[in-house]
């Protein structure tokens, strides 16, 4: 899993990313909200969860939320902070913060906290038969059909499609999918997800199913029925 973790206190940022490595997570740190801003503009890195210090350099971190939630989406949301008061837990989760953690905390809680908020962001169904409209897949069988035809779907074909209609409506930014099915951030393979959606939506078609592959520009793609 990667974790995001922008704290400017540098020993116990140090901390948390050993702690988190050791875990087996994949970990990027940020000392700086200038530093968060060119890791923004990059969008070379996707966390599955965030942990976010509650004042970074004197500046309050609430306000870089809405920032961190248009351009990481899908990305869970920890904020860690040495003030413990339920009113300040309820502004940070009001303002979009998924978890609140007060200083000092274990390493125990901390892992689990990381944990728990990993498991919220599960983009598959689970079941072994998804029903869509008139589109039907089978995940142990990796197989799609409409009452018509079946769909002869490529491995990322299949993935792209099945989370799809594991969150019917949901827009999944490129950056997101990349993430996801190519667990990659590489501007040349972004053309691929692309390219494969464009495939997709054909068969789609050609299979004559009720759900369809809508995109806007510089937002996502998702799926409608």
């Amino acid at each position: 899993m990667k974790l995001l973790i922008i704290d400017d206190e540098v020993e116990i940022l140090k901390k948390m990313a050993i702690l988190a490595e050791s875990s087996g997570h994949t970990v990027k740190s940020i000392t700086s909200a200038e530093g968060l801003q060119q890791l923004l503009r990059a969008k070379n890195f996707y966390p599955h969860v965030i942990i976010l210090d509650r004042m970074l350099n004197g500046v309050d971190s609430l306000t870089l939320i809405p920032d961190l939630k248009t351009c990481f989406a899908d990305s869970r949301l920890l904020i860690v902070s040495a003030i413990d008061t339920a009113s300040e837990k309820a502004l940070a989760l009001d303002r979009g913060a998924d978890d609140y953690l007060a200083k000092p905390f274990s390493a125990v809680e901390l892992l689990a906290r990381i944990n728990a908020l990993a498991r919220r962001k599960n983009l598959y169904d689970d079941r072994a038969l998804l029903q869509l409209g008139n589109l039907t897949l089978h995940r142990e069988e990796r197989t799609a059909k409409t009452p018509s035809a079946d769909l002869s779907l490529s491995q990322k074909e299949f993935q792209l499609l099945y989370m799809f209609c594991s969150n019917p409506g949901k827009i999944f930014p490129r950056e997101v999918l990349l993430q996801e099915i190519w667990h990659s951030s590489s501007e040349i393979e972004s053309k691929v997800v692309e390219a494969t959606i464009n495939n997709l939506r054909r068969k789609l078609e050609s299979a004559g199913a009720s759900a369809a592959i809508k995109n806007m520009r510089n937002v996502g793609y998702w799926l409608e029925a």
